[in-house]
């Protein structure tokens, strides 16, 4: 377990950011703040002491992300944890021509969570196609496709081929 002074700095850092995340993941919503409190609950009590700064960061995030996970699966958050119908996933566009021509939280709006928290992850945080991975739960290869917004039907049906 961390101490007072050390999970006070944590959250200082990361407060505004885990907050952010779980806002662009589940949307507007109520649940934001008592899933980011919860998952600083969990930090307070649960986090083992010998972490990096970096790792306990790291912890929240798949700590809110499992959270998350949960109140979808007893339906308490609505949308796609990971697109069911292969063949209806979304469109791989250009994450330059998306900022520009596109609102940031319209496009995220049509993706499952899952892609939501990937794209987050990668892109506001910086995490790795890895550490993304880890922090969801999912295979490195399958955080590649997914944050990218393209799945191998999808990319057969254009020519294109996935990495």
């Amino acid at each position: 377990m961390i101490d007072r002074s050390r999970f006070e700095s944590i959250y200082r850092k990361t407060s505004s950011k885990v907050t952010r995340y779980v806002g662009s993941v589940i949307g507007r919503s109520s649940q934001v703040e008592d899933i980011t409190q919860e998952a600083y609950l969990h930090l307070l009590t649960s986090a083992p002491d010998r972490l990096s700064d970096g790792q306990l960061k790291s912890y929240l995030f798949t700590t809110a992300t499992n959270i998350v996970r949960d109140l979808w699966r007893h339906g308490a958050v609505t949308g796609d944890w990971m697109p069911l119908d292969q063949e209806n996933t979304t469109h791989a566009v250009s994450m330059g021509a998306a900022a520009e021509k596109v609102d940031v939280t319209k496009a995220l709006k049509s993706l499952s969570i899952m892609q939501k928290s990937l794209v987050w992850l990668a892109y506001a945080e910086g995490y790795s196609h890895r550490e993304s991975a880890e922090i969801t739960g999912i295979r490195e290869k399958s955080a590649k496709v997914r944050s990218s917004g393209r799945d191998r039907n999808s990319s057969a049906e254009s020519g294109e081929t996935v990495p």
